[in-house]
Formats: C-alpha cells, sequence, structure tokens
C-alpha cells in the first residue's frame, strides 16, 4: 500500500518515537521489586510524596506532576519519596513547560555521616551529567549558610582553594560524566537511570547511554528527590522504581 507524504512522514515520526522508547531497557541491571509506580492520575499530591520547599510549588496539572521555581528562590523546591533498599532503576518522563534546571538525587548514607544526597543526575536544558557528592554534611550546612548570607549582601564567593579540595571532609559537588542533549524544546522526554553500587548508567530517549563509576554511591539509600531550579516549570510523570541486582550480562564499562 503506498503512502501519502504526511502519512509517511507520520510513520516515520512514530517509528523514531517507538525505537527510543524500546531503547529505555534494563542494560546495566536485572530489575527486581517494584517500589514505586506513580502516574499522578489523582487530583491532588498524596502521600508517599513529600513537597518541599515553597508552600504550592508543586501540584497536579492535566494528570502529571508539575514543580515551579520562583525567580527569587535561589535553592528551588524539590518533592522527594522515601524508599528503602541499597541498588535502584529509576524510570519516569519529564517535559520543561519553561526552561530551568531539573535536577533527580538518589539520598542515603554518607561515607562522611549522616544522611545525605549521594547521586545527583543533572537535566539541564543543554546537558546530561552524572554527579556526586563528597564530604561531610557539616560542611554541606555551613557552605549553604555562607551562600545565601552572601546572596544577600550581593556578594560573590571566592574559588575554592587547592587546601579545600584535598581535604576529603570538605562539601562539594563533582562531576562523573556528561554529554550535550536539547530538552527545552517543551516535549516530553524520557529517562531511566540505573545505580548498582557505584556504577551509575543514564539513558535519555534515543541518545547513547551515559555511564560514570562514583566513589560514595555503594551504600543504603533511603530517598528519591526531584528539584525544580532556576525559575522553571517542569512537568514529571509516569515515575518507577525498582529494586536491582548488577547483570551478568552487563557492566557500566562496557555498556553501548
Amino acid at each position: 500500500m503506498k503512502l501519502s507524504p504526511l502519512a509517511f512522514i507520520a510513520c516515520c515520526l512514530l517509528g523514531g518515537l517507538t525505537q527510543a522508547a524500546e531503547a529505555l531497557h534494563p542494560r546495566l541491571t536485572d530489575s527486581g521489586k517494584v517500589l514505586l509506580d506513580e502516574s499522578f492520575s489523582g487530583t491532588a499530591i498524596v502521600k508517599p510524596w513529600e513537597p518541599g520547599g515553597r508552600a504550592g510549588a508543586f501540584s497536579i496539572v492535566d494528570g502529571a506532576l508539575q514543580g515551579v521555581c520562583s525567580p527569587d528562590d535561589h535553592h528551588g523546591p524539590a518533592i522527594g519519596v522515601p524508599l528503602t533498599g541499597r541498588n535502584f532503576s529509576i524510570s519516569f518522563r519529564f517535559k520543561y513547560a519553561k526552561p530551568g534546571y531539573f535536577l533527580f538525587l538518589l539520598d542515603g548514607e554518607s561515607q562522611f555521616g549522616g544522611a545525605a544526597h549521594l547521586l545527583r543526575v543533572s537535566l539541564a536544558p543543554t546537558q546530561l551529567a552524572i554527579q556526586q557528592d563528597r564530604g561531610e554534611p557539616a560542611s554541606h550546612i555551613a557552605q549553604g549558610k555562607e551562600k545565601r548570607e552572601a546572596d544577600k549582601s550581593g556578594r560573590v564567593l571566592p574559588a575554592l582553594t587547592k587546601e579545600q579540595l584535598a581535604d576529603p571532609k570538605f562539601y562539594r559537588v563533582e562531576k562523573l560524566a556528561a554529554q550535550p542533549m536539547k530538552v527545552a524544546d517543551g516535549q516530553w522526554h524520557q529517562v531511566f537511570i540505573e545505580q548498582n553500587g557505584n556504577d551509575v548508567l543514564v539513558q535519555l530517549d534515543a541518545l547513547p547511554p551515559l555511564s560514570a563509576k562514583g566513589t560514595v554511591l555503594d551504600a543504603p539509600k533511603s530517598r528519591i528527590v526531584f528539584l525544580v531550579g532556576a525559575s522553571g516549570t517542569v512537568l514529571l510523570d509516569d515515575v518507577k522504581v525498582w529494586e536491582n541486582a548488577l547483570s551478568s550480562k552487563a557492566s557500566a564499562g562496557s555498556v553501548k
């Protein structure tokens, strides 16, 4: 059967979307028990979701979770779900309704003491990045206080010194891997994150998988978190989390 030009284009687009969707399957791990499966089909945010930051920053809009960062909010609102486990796979869709900043965080027991952000997957409009947090929670709190005071007074904080970076207790966010992307197009994008021990693999749409190896990620986890920043508005949907185990057929360094 011969297709019209418009039908041919539609089939090509559908085929491309199907290929992108089919690409987002576990590559590093074998998924186990489902810990969370959320489609935001209700009219209000309910447990186990726990919004933080400014009141009203998160709401249900057209069957998705919407997060809005106010222009004067220097941190940005966050919303999370308590989860217990060690190795997780996380799948979700997101869309920038207004360009800004979007971040996924995996929290757990810090080797430096206390609970902390361990893994960050940054979904900025033009870059996908895998990051890890290192350093003592007390240092993180102290730096946050210093930054807030600097913002109020209009001061610019000095660059980190060699001595600070050489101190393992000094808090810092380390970029482990990154690649360019373009997601501030008002379209839905699919993400699949696998964390097993210190290995991380992130898939976004049909882009090549991005892998990294951290040093602080192999620890008991306690929460997943989504954060909206930089005056952005982000929609989130179809969030699913599994326990997992390392696949016998793949490793973070060999996935293609």
